[in-house]
């Protein structure tokens, strides 16, 4: 059950696909650009947007604003798994890679078995058909970039944070965790939306999915679709959407992923919009 590639190819993927060369024209800071936890990026990095990646079938405007997404936002339904805490900052290439704050990141990702919630149905693959989850919104919710605190005591500018698990793997596709940056009008419309999603190392994927239940309960236990073979990551999404963790099985793991937009894709007016990938719709209000 793969996820289509977009037909259309964006401007976003034409600058990618021509590398360092295509990348030189945007305005890229000649200092290093610091994130509000004072987390440094490479002015060379920060000149390298990130992929926009498709939104794929599971998309749902819950309205969910949370930094725990593991469990049902009515009770109950916490789904098991390995925890996984996730800080997300989003920063401007364009304005000397400032923190972008005010913009509202979404997640949803699959849960142990790979299957998402809010579905009326889907096949996971492994021997495990979904059944109805349109019930349940677990592993899904959004925080507000420099308003919501997240995983910190107090809000980072540019930076939302996520307490959830690692996620399941699906027949068709790598394990992934899917992002959305929407800024949204004051009575929560979606004026502008942009998608790209989050890997892992299939080592760090293997390990999860042989050494921990409930993911070492199915069968078979190894992602059958790796980093390398998954049709959505492409050779730029590669290096810059495969994100390294920190942690163990015991414990849980930690990760960063940052998110390098320019100024023609976080202007209000409705640029940062992809008709192609997922068109706009209601939201929660921003505050």
């Amino acid at each position: 059950m793969g996820e289509p590639r977009t037909a259309a190819i964006t401007r976003r993927q034409a600058v990618q696909a021509a590398g360092t060369a295509g990348a030189a024209y945007l305005l890229a800071p000649s200092l290093t650009g610091m994130l509000g936890d004072g987390t440094a990026i490479a002015a060379s990095r920060c000149a390298t947007l990130t992929p926009e990646l498709t939104e794929g079938p599971y998309w749902v405007n819950t309205m969910l604003r949370r930094s725990d997404v593991r469990s049902n936002s009515r009770g109950g339904g916490r789904q098991a798994g390995v925890p996984l805490r996730l800080t997300i900052n989003v920063v401007n290439s364009s304005n000397g890679c400032q923190p972008l704050d005010g913009v509202a990141v979404d997640i949803w990702h699959a849960n142990a078995n790979g299957l998402y919630s809010d579905e009326s149905s889907q096949q996971s693959g492994g021997g495990t058909t979904g059944g109805n989850t349109s019930s349940a919104d677990w592993l899904r919710g959004y925080q507000i970039t420099g308003k919501d605190r997240g995983l910190n005591h107090k809000p980072v500018r540019g930076q939302v944070g996520f307490e959830t698990i690692w996620p399941g793997w699906y027949s068709g596709r790598a394990i992934h965790i899917h992002v959305r940056v929407r800024t949204l009008s004051r009575s929560g419309a979606t004026i502008a939306g942009y998608t790209t999603q989050i890997f892992f190392t299939d080592a760090a994927n293997n390990r999860v999915l042989t050494g921990a239940p409930p993911y070492n309960t199915r069968s078979p236990q190894d992602d059958p679709t790796t980093n390398e073979n998954d049709t959505i990551l492409t050779s730029a999404a590669h290096a810059t959407n495969v994100v390294a963790v920190k942690g163990s099985l015991k414990h849980g793991f930690v990760a960063t992923f940052n998110i390098v937009l320019n100024n023609a894709e976080v202007d209000a007016t409705g640029s940062l919009s992809r008709p192609t990938l997922g068109g706009a719709g209601g939201g929660p209000p921003v505050p």
